[in-house]
């Protein structure tokens, strides 16, 4: 996903909570015990506009557990507030259960030692009960944000609709939009501009927006274009999206989302690279406003600035959403399951590279093809696929969500429960 080396922990200061509702106090915590009080102590801290850090969490927890519990209070704690819905306690034990800001609720399961410490720190995320596609609107509806999803039965190449949510709406893809990428790879392959063998070169620009894939290499190596391919996909590497986006250049994404049949092309041409638009919204100077403000040249200027200088990273802006002043590539669901479609009449290795991961745990002899491609950047989750069921029968899901405050790890595990319902629903043979 996006969220790598180049978008890493901000400060507090960036960093607004959303608002639960008024009436909405919850369950009172009894600190008459030690694990009540801990229990306590843990929800003021999640609550609380002070982040997270190891020399906090060791009033908390025993010593072997502080890193664990450090890492995974600071995941909870950037999607705060948290109410209690119900608490539970046992012999030194104490179960939290949390409801959110987005409708969702994180189960926290505390043991404490003799010392007092939390010497066990559990979190889950329970998932909502999907039955109709009516669960889905009401669980997405209660998200505090936007949301829109689509899915759809594949035929003769055409996306034909069996339910959905604001499917027209144009929304922030994140890392969804380096299916284009991938397409003009493919065209150009097929075009005989290019080889799957071919290889793009590290440089040290590329690097700077971050590589999971890629990370111990240094500027001047080289990548195989097939390879480079699927870590895009698959490990979502930004470095490798830049270097293909150069290889094979701008037009031809532009070229990739026409043909792919996006609703809108002009609104990403000229393509923004990664390097340019983390610049845009995360980087140093903030440019947010102007590139908000600004008409389709003084865009093409701008991208063509950050383009000319290095790619710094604001730490006071790498958890804040960008998406409001239009600094991200936007589609539809609609635009979602075209891509999809058009990536698959390529054939081979396309296919492969979409299936490398497939993101979601789904039993393999109802759905043994699975293509996907998902998102994250601060404030936008979003997820999709290509399935295939044991007819053969290609469907397409996609779910895109979109808030003003950050969102991560802990709601995109909310929302892949919502996922799996609408999965549960596909009225497969």
């Amino acid at each position: 996903m996006l969220c790598s080396a180049a978008l890493t922990v901000g400060s507090v200061a960036a960093c607004s909570a959303p608002k639960l509702p008024a009436d909405a106090d919850g369950v009172q915590i009894s600190t008459t015990t030690p694990q009540g009080v801990r229990a306590q102590q843990i929800l003021d801290m999640l609550n609380s506009d002070w982040p997270i850090s190891q020399e906090s969490v060791k009033t908390l927890a025993g010593p072997e557990q502080v890193d664990f519990v450090t890492t995974a209070m600071d995941q909870l704690w950037w999607e705060r507030p948290y109410r209690v819905a119900e608490v539970d306690y046992g012999a030194a034990t104490a179960e939290l259960q949390l409801a959110t800001s987005y409708g969702g609720r994180q189960t926290i399961d505390i043991r404490t030692a003799p010392s007092t410490l939390v010497d066990r720190f559990k979190v889950s995320t329970p998932s909502p009960v999907i039955g109709s596609w009516e669960d889905v609107d009401h669980a997405l509806g209660q998200l505090n944000g936007r949301y829109a999803y689509q899915v759809s039965k594949i035929s003769d190449g055409r996306c034909d609709m069996i339910a959905g949510s604001n499917t027209d709406v144009s929304m922030p893809l994140a890392s969804i939009f380096k299916t284009y990428v991938l397409l003009a790879v493919a065209q150009e392959v097929a075009a005989g501009r290019l080889s799957w063998d071919d290889e793009v070169t590290v440089t040290a620009k590329a690097k700077a927006v971050g590589s999971s894939a890629f990370d111990k290499l240094k500027p001047g190596a080289t990548i195989p274009v097939r390879l480079a391919a699927e870590k895009m996909i698959s490990s979502s590497d930004n470095m490798a999206t830049d270097l293909l986006i150069e290889r094979v250049g701008k037009p031809a994404v532009t070229h990739a989302l026409v043909t792919a049949g996006h609703h809108d092309p002009a609104s990403m041409t000229p393509f923004p690279t990664m390097h340019e638009m983390f610049s845009i919204g995360w980087g140093i100077p903030d440019l947010r406003e102007q590139w908000r403000d600004a008409d389709r040249a003084q865009r093409d200027e701008l991208l063509r600035e950050t383009d000319l200088r290095p790619y710094k990273s604001d730490p006071q802006r790498t958890h804040t959403p960008a998406a409001a002043y239009g600094a991200q590539w936007f589609g539809s669901p609609a635009d979602v399951c075209r891509i999809h479609v058009a990536l698959q009449q390529t054939g081979q290795p396309v296919r492969d590279i979409m299936a490398a991961l497939p993101g979601i745990d789904l039993d393999r002899a109802k759905w043994p093809y699975i293509g996907a491609k998902a998102g994250n950047l601060p404030g936008d989750l979003t997820f999709s696929w290509y399935v295939e069921d044991r007819s053969g029968q290609p469907w397409v899901v996609s779910l895109q969500t979109s808030w003003d405050t950050f969102h991560g790890g802990r709601t995109a595990a909310w929302l892949m429960g919502v996922v799996k319902g609408m999965f549960a629903l596909i009225p497969t043979q």
